[in-house]
């Protein structure tokens, strides 16, 4: 551990204990966890940084959103505005936040809603003609002030919490005892070849209870989307071309694993990195050219994850040419061990069992 975090240890046990109060407190009613009459499930994590926690939620609403009125209920975190806004037309990432602009855009017949009180949020759901059916919580683990009944806690493959701690010195936003609270605990960003073996000794250090089921995942990445409309090309198609840059943008907790899976195209590989949830500008967009320009290629190829895609894409001024030349790329989760099924009929039972 550096010699910095080491100083900031004393303030992680002071951290830790208060959250540890305040779990008391939810735990013997002191502090009280609303719960409603539908199935609720929390999508969450007990560290902060990029878990995995979208594309999660993004597998539960295609997995329900056929046979129920869905909801997502967020903080809308890095948005413009205050309160509760239930999403509509008009909405954008200024106002409702990326990730929430993400699941809008791509599951058109979801509820999109933000508030930074989950219980005002739920209210106002509720209060819908159309009120939804089941309600995700995104990002909801240490909210308790709703009561989810079926609780999915997602853990990053590359920084075990085992060995970690809890803020300021570690990444973690309560003890590894938080766990206990999680129905499900879902290993993200795994190798694809993850042994059984390793998943064995990963399972024993957690020390699961009874009522806990653990599933291992991956994330894969999908073939370049572009922003620009007139570009009918593949990106594969595209960097064929002789002396083509890939240039990299980022806005992520983690990019690095998306850097790493550029490599694949084995082309000269220029990454640009800014704060997670950044609201880009004119100015970023001279930074990105500029970057570009640093080498013989004439027509860099500006790639960038799909989260950042929606910031970018409101940006006064982007010009269409540009728009051409900007890609993003799609991810999706995958399960190891074929447990995919299974982890469906968790989530399915649970549902149902409110009708």
């Amino acid at each position: 551990m550096h010699l910095f975090r080491i100083l900031l240890l004393p303030f992680s046990w002071i951290y830790c204990a208060v959250t540890a109060i305040r779990n008391k407190m939810f735990d013997f009613g002191i502090l009280r966890s609303q719960e409603y009459d539908i199935p609720i499930i929390s999508v969450g994590n007990i560290t902060v940084g990029g878990t995995g926690k979208t594309p999660v939620t993004e597998f539960l609403l295609g997995l329900l959103q056929a046979s129920k009125r869905c909801a997502t209920l967020s903080r809308g975190y890095g948005r413009k505005t205050k309160g509760v806004i239930i999403s509509d037309a008009n909405a954008s990432y200024q106002s409702i936040g990326d990730e929430p602009m993400q699941m809008k855009l791509k599951f058109p017949s979801v509820c999109v809603a933000v508030a930074e009180k989950r219980r005002e949020g739920m209210e106002k759901l509720l209060a819908l003609p159309d009120s939804p059916q089941v309600v995700i919580l995104d990002d909801a683990f240490q909210h308790r002030y709703v009561k989810p009944g079926l609780s999915i806690v997602v853990i990053d493959y590359n920084r075990p919490v085992r060995k970690d701690f809890c803020l300021p010195a570690g990444n973690l936003r309560e003890s590894v005892s938080g766990l206990n609270r999680a129905d499900v605990i879902l290993i993200n960003k795994c190798p694809e070849d993850l042994s059984r073996s390793e998943a064995d000794s990963i399972r024993s250090k957690l020390k699961l209870s009874s009522h806990q089921q653990l599933f291992f995942s991956s994330i894969s990445y999908k073939e370049p989307v572009c922003m620009g409309a007139q570009n009918t090309e593949s990106f594969k198609s595209r960097i064929k071309e002789n002396n083509k840059l890939l240039v990299a943008v980022a806005g992520i907790g983690n990019p690095e694993p998306f850097f790493e899976s550029l490599k694949q195209y084995k082309l000269p590989l220029e990454t640009l990195s800014f704060r997670d949830h950044h609201s880009y500008g004119i100015a970023d967009l001279r930074k990105i050219e500029k970057l570009g320009q640093q080498t013989d290629s004439l027509r860099p190829e500006i790639i960038t994850t799909e989260k950042d895609a929606i910031r970018i894409a409101s940006i006064r001024g982007l010009s269409e040419s540009l728009k051409n030349r900007l890609w993003y790329v799609p991810i999706s989760l995958n399960f190891i061990f074929n447990e995919q099924n299974l982890f469906e009929e968790k989530v399915i039972d649970y549902v149902e069992k409110y009708n």
